[in-house]
């Protein structure tokens, strides 16, 4: 525990990048969760199990989920200054549905903006809110697998 972190026996790529990892999952967030902070961390955290597969999310509500993720980041849509490159689709939805439904990057734009239209003078704040109250009902919300092996050596998950 008095080890600082650079001697640590990590790998010597810099910057280093941390990342917050959530071990209790609250069952309501928008209760439990009352720092701003705190709020981000765990909305980062969660974005990112849901687009790396780790946490099952349907089609639909990924683009939904995509468009709280715009809301959350470039504010309200506004067409005069949106531009396609604006949208990083591999970053909003998970590989599994963009390759399930085969639909052009600009099919996956139009979708994502239709959803997110509808957000209009939503803050941020509100945004990472909504986004996480929507998660929180996913059937593997606060579900975490740890690699484990059995006495025959087989590679198992325990969550």
């Amino acid at each position: 525990m008095n080890k600082r972190v650079k001697d640590q026996n990590l790998q010597k790529q810099y910057p280093w990048r941390f990342r917050f990892k959530v071990k209790l999952y609250p069952e309501d967030v928008s209760f439990h969760i009352i720092q701003d902070g705190t709020l981000r961390l765990f909305y980062l955290e969660l974005k990112e199990l849901i687009v790396t597969d780790e946490v099952y999310c349907p089609p639909e509500t990924s683009v939904l989920l995509a468009s709280y993720t715009c809301q959350e980041k470039f504010a309200d849509f506004e067409p005069e200054i949106f531009h396609s490159s604006l949208l990083d689709i591999d970053c909003l939805l998970p590989i599994r549905v963009i390759q399930q439904h085969r639909l052009t990057h600009s099919q996956w734009e139009e979708k994502i903006v239709d959803c997110w239209l509808e957000h209009k003078d939503q803050l941020r704040e509100e945004a990472m809110l909504s986004y996480l109250k929507i998660a929180q009902d996913l059937d593997m919300y606060g579900v975490n697998y740890f690699e484990i092996f059995n006495r025959r050596v087989v590679n198992c998950g325990w969550g």
